[in-house]
């Protein structure tokens, strides 16, 4: 029977998204650059066109940003949300907008951070699950070779402590500041 839910459909067209993301992000990111802005707008879309061409082809880039994705949009969302509560209670947009891009308390860094931390995850499950890492074993494992560095690497416990220390290091930082 067929729900709302149910999404089964959309997994033809799960190609689309991803060269549609790398090709807008790309033709954005070089429009940027001075040079591209001019005169050179054909250039930028054609390199950004052959870069969304080469994700097509790439295995690992197309399951990474359709991993990522949801993420990301979740993450958007929040941002949202924290905006609105916080022009509920009486600040205006602009002020908060001001307040993101000021280095006082460095919000953009930490939204950086989750991005990135958001796309080493995602590249890391799939390169893990390409190339049929084994889960982690329990007891005493020892070895060497790359399967046995990623499955330390990824051990619960050891993302734990990445965690807590990198909660410790902006905590650090923010509270030196002053």
């Amino acid at each position: 029977m067929a729900t709302p839910l149910d999404i089964t459909v959309l997994k033809q067209f799960e190609g689309v998204f991803p060269f549609i993301l790398v090709l807008v992000l790309t033709y954005v990111v070089l429009l940027r650059i001075e040079w591209f802005k001019e005169k050179n707008q054909v250039f930028a879309a054609l390199i950004a066109l052959i870069l969304a061409m080469l994700t097509l082809f790439s295995d690992i880039a197309m399951k990474t940003i359709n991993l990522m994705a949801p993420w990301i949009v979740l993450l958007i969302m929040f941002m949202t949300f924290v905006m609105f509560t916080y022009m509920v209670l009486g600040f205006e947009q602009k002020d908060i907008v001001a307040h993101i891009k000021s280095g006082e308390f460095a919000s953009g860094t930490f939204v950086i951070a989750l991005l990135i931390l958001i796309a080493v995850g995602s590249l890391m499950f799939v390169v893990s699950e390409e190339y049929d890492l084994d889960a982690v074993k329990s007891g005493n494992v020892s070895g060497t070779g790359p399967a046995e560095f990623w499955q330390t690497i990824f051990h619960p416990k050891v993302l734990g402590l990445m965690l807590v220390m990198l909660i410790a290091f902006f905590t650090v930082r923010y509270m030196t500041e002053q």
